[in-house]
């Protein structure tokens, strides 16, 4: 039997994960989310735990006045209610967002060359077209071919206008260019203009960083619209009966998602090597499938 404490906290539960998930996939639409303050990146995570947890207590408080009460004669009799269309569409909108969510912490850079690219973000810096002042040793071809253009590197001096105003030159180990470079021409850098301190990074041609974002993004909001509409045509009453909590299906499917977000947290905070990073998100994207199917299963 619902209570309005568990139809309140259970709503904000449910509109919580929604904004926690768009909020989580800012990092394979922008590289520069990892800009964000510790705060800012994790504000909608804590409200909505809250909330949650607000929701299991209160409906561990009403599932026990249930049990208490069993036996006893209704004398209120309502007729029983007809299941919504909103929490299995928004229900299934959260399961798809899930996992493209914990996907997305992987997007863009990591290790140490993420921690260096958030100190530059967080100094005002970003991504500038400076120009070559001198080409240092014999330029290479990468095997990269961007727009029928070959990758060429090389290390350079670059004149990099720095927060005083006056050109400074900058010599870059590697940096990369469409086509062979010359003194004069034009690359993209990163910096920060008011500390020398950190020094500055070509653009890489190789990364796949925007375009696995892109797929991320791409395929959650298309399994949203399938599992949306699966949800709302064959499993409506299924998803209603899950609005009533029973310790043996929900407290699993808690602690699954909460060891899915730890992992997605570990990839965000720790700054794991690619290939960890891009295994810890895989396993983070597993917990909202597998919760689901506990809950089916528990229901069947």
């Amino acid at each position: 039997m619902s209570t309005v404490w568990t139809r309140t906290t259970g709503w904000l539960t449910l509109i919580g994960v929604l904004v926690t998930e768009v909020w989580a996939l800012l990092p394979a639409l922008s590289p520069d989310a990892v800009a964000l303050s510790t705060r800012a990146r994790l504000l909608p995570l804590l409200v909505t735990a809250v909330c949650a947890l607000a929701w299991l207590a209160s409906s561990a408080a009403a599932h026990r006045r249930n049990r208490r009460d069993d036996g006893r004669p209704e004398l209120d009799k309502r007729a029983p209610r007809t299941p919504g269309r909103a929490v299995p569409v928004l229900l299934g909108i959260a399961l798809a967002l899930g996992p493209a969510a914990a996907l997305a912490q992987a997007v863009g850079p990591d290790g140490a060359e993420g921690r260096w690219t958030q100190r530059v973000l967080r100094a005002g810096g970003g991504t500038y077209t400076v120009e070559i002042a001198e080409v240092l040793g014999t330029p290479r071809e990468t095997g990269v071919v961007v727009n029928d253009h070959p990758v060429w590197s090389a290390p350079m001096v670059l004149t990099v206008p720095w927060s005083d105003g006056v050109p400074r030159r900058l010599t870059v180990d590697r940096v990369e260019t469409l086509d062979e470079p010359e003194p004069g021409d034009s690359v993209s850098v990163m910096f920060a203009a008011n500390d020398l301190e950190l020094g500055a990074r070509a653009h890489d041609y190789s990364g796949l960083s925007g375009i696995a974002g892109l797929w991320i993004v791409l395929l959650g909001l298309v399994g949203s619209f399938i599992v949306a509409l699966v949800l709302n045509t064959a499993a409506r009453e299924p998803v209603d009966e899950l609005r009533r909590f029973t310790p043996g299906t929900h407290l699993p499917v808690a602690l699954l998602l909460a060891a899915g977000v730890g992992l997605a947290l570990l990839v965000v905070f720790a700054w794991p090597p690619t290939a960890a990073g891009w295994l810890l998100a895989l396993a983070a994207a597993t917990a909202p499938p597998l919760a689901a199917w506990w809950a089916a299963r528990r229901l069947t």
